[in-house]
């Protein structure tokens, strides 16, 4: 699953670089880790408005819902994530993938690594070689709430290649080894504009072509007692380091 990730870059710089415009500028907050069931918001570009950014809660939801009860719904139906495998025969996904896809802006993500004789999950961050902006490929929700629109957004998961085994090295219960759906930049247009299920899907069978590079970071990651919206919880740090053991167990 990929329920952490991080956007580090302004409004401006992110509306520089995809030539796309806020819808509220001034509600968006950058953020260096941003875990899933928390308030914070996505940056998305919708089917409906290819040329806006707008703010979205993290997993989708039912139209007619109450947000302030997002985690109650997560809780018991987790749409931080949609399998790409069940996008058209989930009862919930399936309403949204033919009409209601979207661009989700990250420049980094977390995902877990177990290794042997270690208890904890060691974290791993992952971004573009320069760090620079990339973007998950999504589905979201429109929720109507008193005549006003909240969007919610998904990210899409994928099988696993092996760069992504090595490190979230641990299948789900399925057995499957997953990663977020990056979606390549020359692809960005046709994901929000396809117009048949057969370009859908080969978009959905893709990957991005841009470099990227992964490395351990602290685990106040996946620490709830710890603030991990800084800027030095992107620093690399040896396995040794932060799990307080022996220099002689890790490389």
């Amino acid at each position: 699953m990929c329920v952490h990730t991080s956007l580090t870059k302004s409004a401006k710089a992110i509306e520089k670089k995809t030539k796309k415009e806020f819808t509220t500028p001034q509600l968006f907050q950058p953020y260096f880790h941003f875990n899933g069931w928390e308030s914070k918001n996505l940056a998305i570009t919708t089917q409906e408005a290819s040329t806006q950014i707008a703010l979205a809660k993290w997993g989708v939801l039912p139209t007619h819902y109450d947000v302030s009860y997002r985690t109650d719904f997560l809780a018991k139906t987790n749409t931080l994530n949609a399998t790409r495998e069940r996008l058209f025969e989930s009862d919930l996904y399936s309403q949204f993938i033919e009409g209601q896809r979207c661009i989700i802006y990250a420049d980094g993500f977390f995902e877990p690594h177990e290794a042997a004789g270690v208890q904890k999950k060691i974290p791993y961050f992952f971004k573009e070689k320069n760090h620079e902006l990339f973007a998950f490929a999504g589905i979201y929700s429109k929720v109507i709430e008193n005549n006003s629109t909240t969007y919610a957004a998904s990210i899409i998961t994928t099988e696993a290649n092996d760069f992504f085994k090595a490190i979230h090295n641990k299948p789900n219960a399925l057995g499957s080894y997953r990663m977020p759906l990056i979606l390549d930049p020359s692809t960005y247009e046709t994901w929000l504009m396809a117009t048949t299920t057969a370009e859908v899907k080969t978009v959905l069978d893709s990957f991005t072509q841009q470099e990227l590079v992964s490395y351990a970071v602290s685990t106040d990651v996946f620490s709830s007692k710890k603030i991990s919206d800084r800027p030095s919880i992107l620093d690399k740090v040896p396995y040794a380091q932060q799990l307080n053991l022996g220099d002689a167990l890790f490389p």
